[in-house]
């Protein structure tokens, strides 16, 4: 029998070694709240040092048998009174998550889960991962936007949880404790059974549970939730949830917090759990002390044999007391109580019967914004705009201490404006750096709008106030850059009233009617270039006064049919050289008095008094001609250009009004659900991959058997050798100069790992889809035979713009497969991701260009607007409809010659057809890895500026291509050739001593290589052709050359950092299989891999590979890309274009800028 007598209850301090017996204690521990143990301690000791003893982490056991155990943390500490021998302490023990209630915090979460929002918060405060778990049966949804606002961190956590149904519990050891959040019940451990004996007075031989009642109460049988999504007006999302328990009692909430069927029904469902938990409640009582909350227990040897049941333990509070501690200094106050409990354990709990889901009750409501804030508009570094196509902006509220000011600050706040029609309306963007009022539908932070435009200090009124207070104005500023603007003004100031109106550049009117003006005073019209104007009809002008015009160059007038002109009184013309009148048949002055004609001081004169004719001489019929004018040289207007017309806006109609009245049938979901397919638009992810000059996927992955380490083409099969052999690959190690010679490259490997839907059936609510598209490399074709000409010049019908062309009709294919498996989807919007390598990378770069032309693109042509696939609201707009989201290429090489107009070399910066200029705002993400050690004349590279990463490895140690292990075969000189005589020795030929001084040369210019060099000579034969003097002759040839094995697994490196830049950037990538070999990267290379990542991500200024680490590379894996191989033979040393890999000058690459 254990000693009644005996301390039962013990306190374990870490790091506190003073002698503290527990006199009493009570708890209280429940399901999402933090547990809190007040003590009451006895010492020896009055002058224990108390702030070194509070935030201590200590244990409390307790009960006969010490089962009974809570971890927390010193949490208050308070000395008592003093006595002869002891004095008193008090203090209570939390968990460490009861601190955050004293820490609060204002703070905004964007893409995350709630797991994911309360980790942060967690870890934010020292509770670490070992300290917290998480163990959901369901996924959570990444909130796009939440915010902590005015609260607690505990407050906050709580709220989330309880948002979600999401319950956490404590689990206790004697060094610590864990919190541990759940969403079902199998997150609850089972305790041992603990048997029923009603409390009679007796003490029992074991502890037992001495009272349990269990009460049954009315709650809501059925939830019923309904929101609005501003991108389906016409669609109201609505979620029900209903229980069979009667009578029907409904909880209908509006707005519920969710924009899919789905998250409605879920989170439905849990809230007709959150009410029903506790329909059943059973209130017990006992002295069994491992009772703890959040944990099964079983009961049994209950008189009712169907609560022999388990019960999950909703709450338990925990007394004990254990005078004996004071010895013979007992007294009153410790024995004293009401209901006869002197000493001992004993406990009181809630639970509820295990297959009731448990969800926390909404006791901790979210903070409510009751009025206006003001933020400021942030975008982009550069950005003087930033808006989305629903023209929402992004703002930095003023209490976000960990805002950057940038486009990540907050989520899209909508707009409001005056008027909001179909395509008609006001709308006034908000611009960066401006202050905004923003309101909060709800009241809830999670929900922000902007609601007007406030000046500050700063940002002044366009005309000082209070001078200006009777002028009215909307007045903009030019952008990008600023100065000029564009500005209607109304001046009511009384006797200088105006309107002011002020174009910085253009001013189009368009008039469907009439316009009428009248203007009481003056006119005043100056146009500093050309006017132009048309009247389709008739014009009429009517001048009261006098008419004044002046032309000061020439005067054109063209009448087609008859010109009347009536002058009241007289008319007066003067030219200073020549009045020429010319008629088809006629010619008639008139004059009611007098006609006269002088010239050279003769005349002729007509009056009612006769004909007068005086000149020096008067002659008639003597000969002589007519004198002519110059002729008219009459100059047509120029038709005016058109006015800019927008088109009209769409007529509104009300929403239908659908009552949420009882849960929808089966059918009716269904019908909904249909209705609502119909309407679906989404946004389609486009990836598009140009593999290299020479690299094809197809081909190399129909040869990959025949050039396998372990393949042996003399002992395969017959048919594969013979597949094989017909391929170029003779069996004995040697491979083909063509695209089956080559192994997959990068863009290859990259296009297998991005995600593609054509042939799946998307949910109803999904709001994207991907697919992907793999374009053939430059000068080769799928199953067919390469095309050298289109590899030499990047032109014809396998070159880059031939590429960039026929990408439309892939794409379309894709689509269609696409449409086929989704016919309910429509496409609102596309977004590229676009790849490519080498000549590939200059085709990426010109199909990004083609994408931002809008409607005269390739693509708009060959998927026009109003197709079935396209949404009503696509219109093929740059940056809006359609977008670049991220662009990587490996090592351009544009490299375009076409020796038809006498263009030989693809070195210089010339590449006509193609426009390989990326401008800064053409995709969200750019980048360019560069190969450091390329050289090759033939391999200039089309630097991106900023956007380049210079990368240790050659051209194809990038981009890949090469085969997984080779043998490099290579001339490192120029062939030289001297002709000798036959009998003489190759070593006296001048050749031979021009290529021993390369080999010392190329000895120390490739010392990091360690290869193999030596110089390698081969002899022609020939015969002078002289008549007297014919002679037997030779060429010897030298040249340096090199034999070695290297492997290609530095590709892969590059490989996984193109795919982890563009992961971070959103690129649906899926994940590498590192079990696959082909994939996998030798040991040796894994900690150069993580240093060049880290690199490339901008985590290191410095690549920092070691030395031996740099010998690695260079011995193993960096090819030697520049070198004297002749395309056809060696024989041609004066021939430079057979030497396609040839260095560059002094074995400096080219390099062209983005321009």
């Amino acid at each position: 029998m254990l000693d009644a007598n005996a301390p039962h209850i013990s306190l374990t301090l870490e790091g506190v070694s003073a002698d503290l017996q527990v006199l009493s204690f009570v708890g209280r521990e429940a399901l999402n709240q933090p547990f809190c143990f007040d003590i009451e301690l006895v010492s020896t000791r009055p002058d224990l040092k108390l702030e070194e003893i509070l935030h201590k982490p200590g244990s409390l056991t307790f009960g006969a048998t010490g089962k009974g155990l809570i971890h927390g943390m010193v949490y208050r500490i308070e000395q008592g009174d003093s006595g002869k021998k002891l004095t008193r302490y008090s203090i209570s023990l939390c968990p460490q998550l009861a601190y955050l209630r004293h820490n609060h915090d204002q703070q905004i979460f964007q893409h995350l889960s709630v797991p994911n929002i309360i980790s942060h918060v967690l870890e934010a405060r020292g509770i670490l991962a070992d300290a917290y778990s998480f163990q959901l049966g369901a996924v959570y949804p990444d909130r796009d936007y939440c915010v902590q606002y005015d609260e607690s961190d505990l407050h906050f956590i709580q709220r989330l949880c309880e948002e979600e149904g999401i319950h956490f519990h404590f689990q206790h050891s004697a060094s610590g404790h864990k919190i541990v959040f759940g969403d079902d019940q199998t997150v609850f451990r089972k305790l041992s059974p603990v048997a029923y004996q009603q409390d009679s007075g007796m003490a029992a031989e074991k502890p037992v549970l001495k009272r349990f009642n269990l009460r049954l109460e009315t709650r809501t049988s059925r939830v019923s939730r309904r929101d609005y999504d501003f991108e389906k007006p016409r669609l109201l999302p609505e979620g029900a949830a209903k229980s069979a328990f009667a009578p029907e009692l409904e909880d209908y909430d509006y707005p519920g917090h969710f924009l899919t069927r789905e998250r409605g029904k879920q989170l439905a469902t849990r809230a007709l759990e959150r009410h029903r938990c506790d329909y059943k409640l059973a209130e017990g009582k006992g002295d069994e002390p491992t009772l703890v909350s959040g944990h099964f227990m079983a009961l049994s040897e209950h008189p009712r044999a169907e609560w022999n049941d388990l019960w999950l333990l909703l709450e338990v509070v925990h007394e004990g007391k254990q005078p004996q501690v004071l010895g013979e200094h007992i007294t009153s106050d410790v024995t004293h109580n009401k209901d006869d409990f002197h000493q001992g354990y004993r406990n009181r709990f809630l639970a509820t019967p295990w297959d009731a889901h448990y969800r926390p009750a909404l006791e901790h409501p979210k903070p409510k914004i009751l009025g206006s804030q003001t933020a400021i508009v942030t975008g982009p570094p550069g950005e003087e705009i930033h808006c989305d196509e629903y023209g929402r902006v992004k703002v930095q509220f003023f209490w976000d201490r960990d805002g950057q000011a940038n486009d990540k600050t907050s989520c899209w706040l909508r707009v409001a404006t005056g008027w909001a029609g179909s395509a008609y309306g006001a709308i006034a963007i908000p611009r960066v750096g401006m202050e905004v009022l923003v309101t909060f539908l709800e009241g809830d932070p999670d929900q922000p709008l902007v609601t007007g435009c406030l000046y500050h200090k700063e940002n002044l009124v366009p005309y000082d106030l209070p001078t200006h207070k009777t002028r009215s104005t909307f007045k903009t500023l030019s952008s990008p850059g600023g100065k000029g603007y564009n500005e209607l003004r109304i001046e009511d100031k009384k006797g200088a009233e105006q309107i002011y109106l002020h174009a910085q550049r253009d001013w189009d009117e368009n008039i469907q009617h009439d316009q009428k003006i009248r203007i009481g005073n003056e006119r005043h019209d100056t146009v500093e270039a050309n006017a132009f104007s048309e009247f389709k009809v008739e014009e009429h002008r009517i001048t009261h006064l006098d008419r004044k015009t002046e032309a000061r160059a020439d005067d054109h007038l063209t009448v087609a049919m008859t010109r009347h002109v009536k002058v009241g009184t007289a008319q007066f013309v003067e030219a200073g050289e020549e009045i020429h009148y010319n008629a088809g048949d006629k010619v008639v002055v008139e004059g009611g008095m007098e006609v006269t004609a002088k010239a050279g001081g003769s005349f002729v004169k007509v009056d009612a008094g006769g004909v007068t004719i005086s000149g020096a001489e008067v002659k008639s019929n003597s000969g002589g001609a007519p004198g002519s004018g110059s002729g008219i040289r009459i100059l047509a207007p120029i038709i005016p250009g058109m006015a800019a017309a927008a088109a009209a806006g769409k007529l509104l109609s009300a929403p239908p009004v659908k009552e949420l009245s009882s849960p929808p049938l089966e059918e009716e979901e269904l019908e909904e659900e249909e209705e609502e397919v119909e309407l679906e638009d989404i946004t389609l992810r486009v990836g598009v991959f140009f593999d290299g000059t020479g690299n094809n996927r197809n081909n190399s992955e129909r040869v990959f058997g025949c050039f396998a380490p372990d393949v042996n083409l003399e002992e395969a099969a017959e048919d594969i050798r013979q597949f094989c052999a017909a391929h170029g690959y003779d069996g004995k190690g040697s491979s083909p100069d063509n695209s089956y010679g080559n192994d997959v490259s990068n863009v290859a490997r990259l296009y297998d790992l991005y995600e593609s839907q054509v042939d799946e059936t998307l949910p109803i609510d999904a709001k994207t889809a991907s697919l992907r598209v793999y374009v053939d490399g430059i000068g080769t074709s799928s199953t067919a035979e390469d095309s050298t000409f289109s590899q030499g010049t990047g032109i014809g019908v396998q070159g880059v713009r031939a590429r960039v062309e026929e990408t439309p009709k892939l794409i379309i294919e894709q689509i269609r497969r696409f449409q086929e498996n989704n016919p309910d989807k429509r496409v609102a919007k596309i977004e590229f991701d676009i790849f490519g390598f080498s000549r590939g990378s200059a085709a990426a770069r010109d199909f990004a260009n083609e994408v931002l032309k809008g409607n005269q693109s390739i693509l708009a042509k060959a998927l026009p607007v109003g197709g079935a696939v396209l949404s009503d609201s696509f219109a093929w707009t740059p940056h809006s409809n359609v977008s670049i989201n991220y662009i990587g290429v490996y090592d351009t090489v544009a490299a375009i010659a076409n020796p038809l107009v006498g263009d030989w070399t693809g070195n210089n910066a010339y590449n006509p057809g193609i426009n390989i200029h990326l401008a800064p705002d053409v995709a969200k993400k750019v980048v360019q890895l560069v190969a450091r050690n390329e050289r090759r004349y033939n391999f200039a590279l089309n630097s991106l500026g900023a956007a380049d990463i210079i990368l240790p490895g050659v051209h194809s140690d990038l981009g890949g291509g090469y085969l997984p292990k080779a043998m490099e075969r290579i001339l490192l000189s120029k062939p030289r050739k001297s002709p000798v005589d036959e009998r003489t020795s190759f070593i006296e030929a001048n050749s031979y001593k021009v290529a021993q001084e390369d080999l010392k040369r190329l000895q120390d210019q490739l010392a990091q290589y360690n290869l193999p060099l030596e110089i390698r000579t081969w002899e022609v034969p020939f015969r002078t052709t002289g008549k007297e003097n014919r002679k037997d002759m030779k060429y010897v040839y030298a040249a340096v050359s090199s034999q070695r094995e290297v492997r290609s697994d530095l590709s892969l490196i590059y490989f996984r950092i193109m795919r982890e830049l563009a992961v971070e950037n959103g690129v649906p990538f899926g994940e590498i299989d590192e079990g696959e070999p082909r994939l996998s990267l030798p040991a040796e290379l894994v900690p150069i891999s993580e240093k060049l990542m880290a690199y490339a991500q901008g985590k290191r200024k410095t690549i920092g590979l070691t030395s031996q680490e740099e010998e690695l590379l260079f011995q193993h894996y960096v090819h030697i890309s520049d070198n004297w191989n002749a395309a056809k033979n060696r024989n041609n040393s004066d021939l430079n274009i057979v030497f396609i890999n040839r260095p560059d000058e002094n074995s400096m690459r080219t390099v062209h800028p983005n321009e």
